[in-house]
């Protein structure tokens, strides 16, 4: 019926997905890979019919795309994509990024950090494997390791509150546009930043990991601004 799609998940069970989640992954791969360009507008007659559902769905979806501010929505004109960031816009994201996740280790439970090596490591290599060419992964694939690697350190804060605040800014999306034909050409910086964290994290250095962490995004917003500016 609809409303729900069934799929297989690694294990070989059956996950079952709304339509919406269907259509809002279709709208999000669209603008990322860039088949919905900045300034595109997106008909939601046209893409319910090319999914073979209702428009509900499809309105849904691109409300929630609306909320990560991927798409405005515009009296008469439906849903348009938004542009890309500017260099000087990632810069500004990245100075409130990196004042959340200071704070949120800064006031961090560190009784609770060894809990989240495990996790920490399984994620760090994932992310090497992809970054020496182990295993092959895109740049999308990637980047979900890296949010769910910072998620992990901003919930040692337990304040749910800051952590919504953090989801909120959708860097990893933003992200995503940019790397958008060019892949993550800082991908084994990068890996290699997240090793020495994880060590730290390991160790129980509270404040190696928060040192180290801020480097970590300040290295990343400057190779990305180098990046964006040449």
């Amino acid at each position: 019926m609809e409303g729900e799609s069934s799929v297989k998940s690694s294990l070989g069970r059956e996950q079952y997905r709304s339509l919406t989640d269907i259509a809002y992954d279709v709208v999000i791969a669209g603008i990322i890979n860039q088949e919905f360009k900045p300034g595109a507008v997106i008909s939601i007659d046209n893409l319910a019919r090319q999914l073979n559902m209702s428009n509900t769905p499809v309105r849904e979806a691109l409300m929630r795309a609306h909320g990560q501010r991927l798409v405005n929505q515009r009296s008469n004109h439906g849903f348009v994509v938004t542009n890309i960031l500017t260099p000087e816009e990632l810069h500004d994201l990245f100075e409130v990024r990196y004042a959340l996740e200071m704070l949120a280790l800064n006031t961090a439970d560190w009784s609770a950090a060894a809990d989240v090596v495990a996790v920490l490591d399984g994620l760090y290599e994932q992310m090497k494997a992809t970054a020496n060419g182990t295993v092959y992964h895109t740049f999308g694939d990637y980047m979900v390791l890296d949010r769910q690697f910072h998620r992990a350190l901003i919930e040692l804060s337990g304040n749910k509150f800051l952590v919504a605040a953090w989801e909120d800014l959708h860097v990893h999306l933003h992200l995503s546009r940019l790397y958008t034909g060019i892949g993550l050409f800082d991908r084994s910086d990068s890996t290699n930043e997240h090793g020495v964290i994880v060590e730290a994290v390991r160790n129980g250095d509270k404040k190696a990991v928060i040192s180290l962490l801020g480097q970590h995004i300040k290295r990343v917003d400057k190779r990305m601004h180098s990046f964006l500016t040449k």
